[in-house]
């Protein structure tokens, strides 16, 4: 490991400066000198198992491995001469006595680079004959998404490194031993063993004995067309992605190496989920609804259309009867203007996405308390902290990149408490497991705040200079908490008082620690609640303002972090700069060249508030662009109904949709992978998005659809020739974005804030003020509230809900995958096995669930994930929807819907009768 100084050393005769402790190998070639190896790579440990980096060290007997040698001042090295190339030769030659020649020109061989390079391509110049048919070599194509075959495997190591050290998973290991062992998954097949299939090990393998199965019939490196870096279209993560065309098609994803957030890292969905965008099903063609069947027309006719209808409700029944949905999908161009087209054309502030459904609460807490609602940290920290707090966030799961600095920092001795009353697959990794009953966080935290008060583990130094209030604000704090006793806190949560105890102490005493969050936190009628609690545990403890410490909610979605710092909210312009602000309006207006008085004042409908208006009457057209309510929305019963109460319903997505069957007209957009933009991640990361491939048939740019639209309204919002233009209007908007261009970001991304263009962005949040109106946080003190719905006697189970790892959007994104759906494609309920008993239902079962909102038919599978009394479903499956179950409620803070907490009774398909709602 370098030690940051600098050594001098000498190769061949050459002086070079590298740093003390850097990898004799990586130094040499990333100084031109090209010492040959297969199993070293510059991600993992050196291994030393390939020995073809043999070279010579003055002063060291007989050869040495250049890849297990660290720099060290006055280290003097022969790289090259006739005795080590001719034992690379001869190193080469034993190695391609035991493979198979093959190449089908589907993957990068880098033993046949070297084949060439040492003039063994032909056999005849072999010394060793080839054994490889005789040994009859391992192979294995049970896995969905890769094959193995032990034939080309060298035994470098490479994949069994990556698989431990880069994602944190310890699949890999060798079966049998000498000539014949080989790589095998868990304790054989791939198929059998826990590999979740994110490909590392594909894109680590340096001989084909590792290739993907997908496209593996079509693709050939000499004939791809090109390689485009992007930005991944799933979650927050942002992991940079090289995107391989070929035949205009996107035909392979590679992890890009070098560069923040991923380094090469990528997930299932990230490595094999972009099939959608070449689906057939793609929408080619704006679709007008006629005599109740959508029917292509022309964009001339839809536009046409489109425009009359949304300006004559607009002109007879005023702006706030119109409203619009963004999307955490599209790209911070295309947001930024649907939200001025809004704002501008339509008159209003009814705007929101599908933030006010995840993480709204989180964003409401954290503006309150400390000023600003997006992660304090960066990624890497999350390896680097002491102490890491998980709640209510399935990481592995939702934010699998995030998940392997969270495994390398617990390898190195970091503390790891998650908390969820769900097991989720983090917990293997985890020092404390809390398991509170579903609605009882606050009750959770407040016990732990109060034993930080007992054990007197407060920062009492930072409370009296970076918290308002001071000593006094703490004592209304310790007043608020005093009743939550160990004990007290056991009767409501069921966690061990000795657990929240080992726990408050361990968050409390780190050196450093921060938190993760996520929506097991936020999607419930406490939501806002939930997280003043946490930041207030946060805040007392001094774990905040300092470098590796503070609070993150891991986005669900690609731009959701995007779409708010642009201002797709009812509240907010660009810049979280509240839209009742008069001197900002004032400014708004003049960057788009309108009156003050043009752009409304009060603030507008957030996402479940637009439905119930729409149910109402109050709202009559709707503007939905890149979002899927009949997915996404509680009650969806309720959502359906408010949908077939509209005036007129316009839906802009790249699929015909759940929602799609209820718009009077569809238009077709772009996918990430057909436009040029950007994204920002989960730590406010602007990364740029790039245009691969064309999109199919007529389908446009979403923000290209926005400036024509607004033309036929009579209100343009701007002529712009480039998404690039779009974003140096956005980085004049909001200021925290002001010193951001695409110059700057068009290798690496830079984290907002970032206010001037030799500004170089900012790593950690808070490191001196907070961005309230005095600089200091704000102390919230809550109480438990028993959750409004509760199990009964006629529905005696709490269900919650959540994502998998191995899908996302039903109709949009991961289920037009094949290699996805191979993993999962149906629904189920996890019940746990004494309930499952006690209601005589069997594993594997077709059971219904129903309550007073409606109902869905599923898969029963009993597990101990969950606890008695308590369901989950994953809310992919439009066949078996979630939604039908949860309620409209919604925190009177932040406007959220309670996902995680629905009353429901379950019975098996075959005794049901029909039941009334």
């Amino acid at each position: 490991m370098s030690t940051g100084k600098r050594s001098t050393v000498h190769i061949d005769g050459r002086e070079i400066s590298a740093l003390e402790g850097s990898n004799l190998l990586q130094v040499a070639r990333e100084n031109g000198i090209d010492i040959p190896g297969l199993c070293y790579h510059k991600r993992l440990s050196p291994t030393g198992a390939c020995r073809l980096c043999v070279t010579r060290i003055e002063g060291r007997p007989g050869l040495v491995m250049a890849c297990t040698v660290a720099v060290r001042e006055g280290l003097r090295v022969t790289a090259f001469d006739d005795e080590l190339e001719e034992a690379r030769r001869h190193t080469l030659d034993y190695l391609l006595a035991e493979h198979d020649d093959d190449y089908d020109g589907t993957w990068r061989d880098e033993l046949r680079e070297l084949t060439d390079r040492y003039g063994l391509t032909d056999p005849a110049a072999r010394r060793y004959p080839n054994i490889c048919r005789e040994i009859g070599y391992h192979a294995d194509e049970s896995s969905p998404v890769l094959t193995y075959d032990a034939a080309k495997c060298i035994k470098c190591f490479r994949c069994i490194k990556a698989c431990e050290e880069i994602q944190g998973k310890s699949v890999l290991s060798f079966s049998e031993r000498g000539i014949a062992s080989h790589i095998i998954a868990g304790f054989d097949r791939w198929e059998e063993s826990e590999c979740d299939g994110c490909g590392e090990c594909v894109q680590l393998c340096p001989t084909g004995a590792l290739v993907e199965k997908p496209h593996r019939a079509t693709i050939r490196l000499d004939r791809l067309e090109r390689k485009v870096i992007s930005t991944c279209p799933y979650c927050g993560v942002g992991c940079q992605i090289e995107l391989n065309v070929q035949e205009g098609r996107i035909v392979r994803v590679n992890g890009v190496e070098d560069f923040s957030p991923n380094y090469g890292r990528l997930c299932v969905k990230g490595r094999f989920g972009c099939d959608f965008v070449a689906h057939p099903a793609r929408l080619t063609t704006p679709l007008v609804r006629r005599q109740g069947e959508l029917v292509p027309v022309s964009w001339d006719e839809a536009l046409t259309l489109i425009a009359e209808r949304f300006g004559a409700i607009r002109d007879g029944h005023g702006p706030d009867a119109l409203a619009g949905y963004a999307s955490a999908k599209c790209t911070n161009e295309d947001n930024y203007l649907f939200q001025k087209f809004v704002r501008r054309v339509f008159g209003t502030n009814n705007l929101d996405y599908c933030t006010r459904l995840c993480h709204a609460s989180t964003v409401t807490a954290m503006l309150r308390s400390i000023g600003d609602g997006a992660g304090t940290n960066s990624i890497e920290d999350f390896a680097r902290t002491d102490c890491l707090f998980v709640t209510g966030n399935n990481m592995i799961e939702t934010h699998p990149v995030t998940a392997t600095y969270v495994k390398a920092g617990v390898r190195t001795g970091m503390k790891l408490i998650v908390c969820d009353p769900k097991w989720t697959p983090l917990v293997k990794h985890a020092h404390i497991w809390l398991q509170p009953r579903l609605g009882t966080d606050v009750a959770l935290l407040n016990g732990m705040i109060r034993q930080i008060f007992e054990e007197d583990l407060v920062d009492r130094q930072f409370v009296d200079e970076r918290i308002q209030g001071g000593q006094d604000a703490l004592r209304e704090l310790r007043l608020q908490v005093e009743a939550y006793t160990p004990e007290v806190v056991e009767t409501i949560t069921t966690v061990p008082a000795d657990l929240l105890v080992e726990a408050a102490r361990t968050y409390a005493r780190a050196p450093t620690a921060m938190i993760a969050t996520g929506m097991g936190m936020s999607q419930q009628v406490t939501g806002t609640n939930n997280v003043f609690a946490l930041i207030n545990m946060m805040l007392i403890t001094g774990q905040i303002g300092r470098e590796r410490c503070g609070i993150d909610p891991p986005r669900g979605q690609n731009n959701v972090q995007g779409a708010t710092d642009v201002g797709c909210s009812p509240r907010l312009f660009p810049g979280y700069i509240p839209v009742t602000d008069e001197a900002n309006r004032t400014r708004m207006a003049a960057l788009w060249g309108v009156s003050g008085e043009v752009l409304p004042a009060d603030p507008g409908l957030s996402t479940v508030e637009i439905m119930h208006a729409a149910h109402e009457g109050r709202v009559r057209g709707l503007y939905i662009m890149g979002e899927n309510p009949m997915v996404t929305d509680p009650d969806l019963n309720h959502t359906r109904e408010s949908l077939e109460r509209l005036d007129f319903l316009v839906v802009q997505d790249i699929f015909e949709t759940e929602t799609t069957r209820y718009a009077h007209v569809v238009l077709p957009a772009a996918s990430f992978a057909e436009k040029e933009g950007t994204f920002v991640n989960s730590d406010r990361r602007v990364l740029r998005v790039r245009k691969a491939v064309e999109s199919p048939g007529e389908a446009r740019e979403d923000w290209r659809i926005l400036v024509e639209l607004a033309e036929r309204m009579g209100a343009p919002i701007g002529q712009y020739e480039s998404a690039r233009e779009i974003f140096e209007e956005i980085a004049r908007a909001a200021p925290m974005l002001g010193g951001i261009s695409y110059g700057r970001i068009e290798t690496e991304g830079i984290q907002w804030p970032c206010p001037a263009a030799d500004h170089p962005g900012t790593a950690t949040l808070f490191l001196e003020r907070f961005n309230t109106p005095d600089g200091r946080a704000i102390l919230n003190p809550v109480d438990h509230v028993e959750p409004g719905e509760r199990s009964s006697e006629r529905f005696p189970f709490i269900l919650n809900s959540g994502r998998l790892l191995y899908q996302y959007h039903s109709a949009t994104m991961s289920r037009r995958n094949n290699s996805l759906n191979s993993f999962v494609n149906e629904s189920y309920v996890l019940m746990n096995p004494l309930d499952a008993r006690r209601q005589e239902l069997s594993d594997g079962e077709r059971v219904r669930l129903y309550n007073g909102r409606g109902e869905l038919t599923t898969t029963l599978r009993a597990s101990k994930e969950v606890a008695p009394g308590e369901l989950f479903m994953p809310w992919h499956f439009s066949e078996s929807p979630v939604n039908n179950l949860t309620r409209g409620e919604l925190d009177p803070l932040s406007r959220i819907a309670p996902f995680k907490l629905s009353a429901c009774a379950v019975e098996r398909v075959s005794t049901h009768t029909v039941r009334g709602q």
